[in-house]
């Protein structure tokens, strides 16, 4: 047949001695695989469908002339007409190619759309009377597969499309070769596709590329739950498959991928999820020269993959082809361990073994020393501004975990960072820390000045909202955590910040300073005679015959206004807060002030509350003298007071007064 047919023919869907990529869903997984059309047949097109198909289709032109077809392949369908081309094929390919050349011929002609529209549509017709003849051919002859009987070649070719004929051929093979599969992936609405596996990959992992929707939709039937990674059902199948020693990596793989029926990217995810969870401890050998990346970018510098690497990694299509060997985990050689170590010590990364034992000595060393210089500076810095001291904790544990990493040589160093971290990126965080840390030892000191003096500058925010902002910024940024954090600013930005905050404190502080102590004098002096006032009060609510004491208590609410501090020798830019960022005289804080509307709440009512005693005790008083009384303690009493007379009894009472007063009005 002619190689120009239009795709909708047979010739031009699957084109004469190459294998044309196929796909099939089955079970709800799309499997690829491939049709070969050729016109006799040969002992290779009964082989095995190459590396990724796992189906193969072989359409025969002509039939075998003596017997039937060598078939060695599992999977693998030969379909083989009842007889040649016909006349009537031959003439409506003639046509098909006659009406091609004229569309080409008239493609500048005036009327060049309407001859074209026409002699496509004559094109379809011919294209569909071919689709037909072939559909007759191969109706009419045999399907011959391994093992068992083919399916039958009417229910197969029926209509004429060839698209159809090929996905219920491969349906057929896939229902045959995969009758279930140990994944519940029948049901989804959308097939699983090959391409679906990286995203996948990533969004396990959380790596740049992830689509938290398409994992969760796919996980439950792909049984990846992340509450029991271990209940994975193909699990099983590849502790089976490998045993108790190493397997070759291509020979489980294949296993999963053609014998299971899983493909082959879902057979490397698998793979690749049992080495991250099982336990005891898997792993991949991957061949020397093989190379992997990074999901950050970067390359894999080992020749292994362990678990804590698994999450680390990008996804490769071609795995199979670089990893040697899987099983449990053994000693690693050099090169297996140099990831690992070129976290500690990027400079192995080009180093030999002999190298590196050397290099790795002075480094657990130099490991040792930084620990106590970043323990000395964070003893040194105030951990309290951490909150309950849980970020600095971590900074505490990070130094802790560092020094369990111990070794004379690359294996013992290898296990130590293996057995202290599951995380590799832990890992470089903590060494990160540690170098932050002793970073800071020149300036410890001044930070933790400066920490204090940030800490000790009380800021009302009610009253300096942009000064307390600025405040509490700086001490966010002046933690232990912030210090030594990624994202932390450094302390050479941080010194230039806190310096203009000092300058803007002190102005406001020198101006609440003024402000305070001008209005301390009147304050004190006030409460010094509310207090008398408040004590004349209490010796005549000892007084019976004046009554029942006010239900309202003053003594607890003066008692807690602060009288201040004694007058201050400092004023205006005499008051120096470089060092510290209070009076060094007074001590009083940006937040305190005078209780002026306090006591001017607090005066009146103990006024009132003297004054409705003092008048009953001058009813009581008059009602004595109108009743004539005239003995010595009546004449010498109208000589100490006059009853009527606030401020003269506030100011004069006494308990040896008020004794007298009693006997006067017994």
């Amino acid at each position: 047949m002619s190689a120009g047919l239009d795709r909708a023919s047979l010739a031009g869907i699957f084109p004469m001695d190459a294998a044309t990529p196929f796909s099939c869903v089955h079970l709800g997984i799309e499997y690829q695989g491939e049709v070969v059309r050729a016109r006799r047949w040969s002992s290779e097109l009964g082989q095995s469908p190459k590396d990724g198909s796992h189906f193969k289709i072989v359409l025969l032109q002509e039939r075998p002339r003596s017997g039937l077809p060598e078939i060695i392949a599992p999977k693998t369908a030969i379909c083989i007409p009842t007889a040649r081309p016909g006349q009537q094929a031959r003439r409506i390919i003639g046509e098909i190619t006659a009406a091609k050349q004229a569309a080409y011929l008239t493609r500048r002609d005036v009327d060049a759309v309407i001859i074209n529209n026409a002699l496509r549509d004559r094109q379809h017709d011919l294209e569909g009377q071919l689709n037909s003849e072939e559909s007759s051919r191969f109706s009419k002859g045999n399907i011959y597969v391994i093992d068992y009987a083919g399916p039958n070649p009417e229910s197969i070719f029926d209509g004429s499309d060839p698209v159809q004929w090929m996905e219920k051929l491969a349906q057929w093979i896939l229902k045959h070769a995969y009758p279930s599969i140990p994944l519940d992936t029948d049901g989804l609405p959308n097939p699983i596709c090959e391409d679906d596996t990286a995203t996948l990959f990533a969004s396990i992992f959380r790596q740049p590329g992830a689509d938290s929707k398409l994992l969760d939709r796919l996980g439950l039937a792909l049984g990846l739950s992340s509450t029991n990674p271990l209940q994975c059902p193909v699990f099983p199948l590849i502790r089976e498959k490998i045993g108790a020693t190493q397997a070759s990596f291509d020979e489980v793989h294949r296993y999963l991928a053609y014998d299971v029926g899983l493909t082959r990217q879902l057979a490397s995810l698998y793979l690749l999820l049992f080495i991250r969870h099982q336990r005891p401890e898997h792993q991949i050998q991957l061949n020397d020269a093989a190379t992997l990346h990074l999901a950050d970018g970067g390359g894999l510098l080992g020749a292994r993959l362990t678990p804590d690497l698994i999450p680390l990694i990008a996804w490769d299509n071609q795995l199979p082809t670089k990893a040697a060997v899987i099983g449990p985990a053994s000693p690693p050689r050099f090169i297996d361990a140099k990831h690992h170590l070129s976290v500690l010590c990027p400079e192995i990364a080009s180093c030999s073994q002999d190298e590196a034992t050397k290099a790795l000595s002075q480094l657990v060393e130099s490991i040792g020393q930084s620990i106590a210089t970043a323990s000395q500076v964070l003893d040194s810095l105030d951990t309290n501004l951490d909150g309950a001291t849980n970020a600095t904790g971590k900074l505490r544990t990070a130094l802790e975990h560092l020094g369990q990493i111990s070794g004379h040589d690359y294996v013992h160093l290898y296990q130590s960072v293996r057995d202290t971290y599951s995380s590799l990126p832990e890992l470089t965080y903590d060494l990160a820390t540690l170098r932050q840390l002793v970073l800071l030892n020149d300036d410890a000191s001044e930070i933790f000045h400066a920490q204090r003096y940030i800490a000790n500058a009380n800021v009302p925010a009610r009253r300096f909202a942009n000064l307390a902002v600025d405040r509490d910024t700086l001490l966010t940024a002046l933690s232990p955590s912030r210090l030594t954090g990624l994202r932390g600013r450094g302390w050479s930005a941080i010194t230039r910040d806190v310096e203009a905050f000092k300058i803007r404190y002190t102005q406001a502080y020198r101006e609440h300073h003024q402000k305070f102590h001008d209005a301390l004098p009147l304050f004190q002096s006030e409460l010094l005679s509310t207090e008398k006032k408040l004590a004349a009060l209490e010796l005549l609510n000892s007084i019976s015959e004046l009554g029942k004491p006010p239900k309202a208590s003053f003594e607890d609410d003066l008692a807690a206004l602060p009288r201040g501090p004694v007058p201050c020798s400092f004023q205006g830019l005499e008051l120096e807060l470089a060092n510290e960022p209070n009076c060094c005289e007074c001590h009083i804080s940006l937040d305190q002030t005078v209780p002026l509307a306090e006591l001017a709440r607090l005066a009146p009512q103990i006024d009132a509350a003297l004054a409705t005693k003092t008048r009953k005790l001058s009813r009581l008083l008059v009602e004595k003298a109108l009743a004539g009384r005239t003995d010595d303690h009546w004449q010498k009493f109208l000589q100490i007071v006059q009853a009527s007379e606030l401020s003269s009894l506030a100011n004069t009472l006494d308990a040896d007064l008020v004794s007298f007063i009693k006997q006067v009005l017994d």
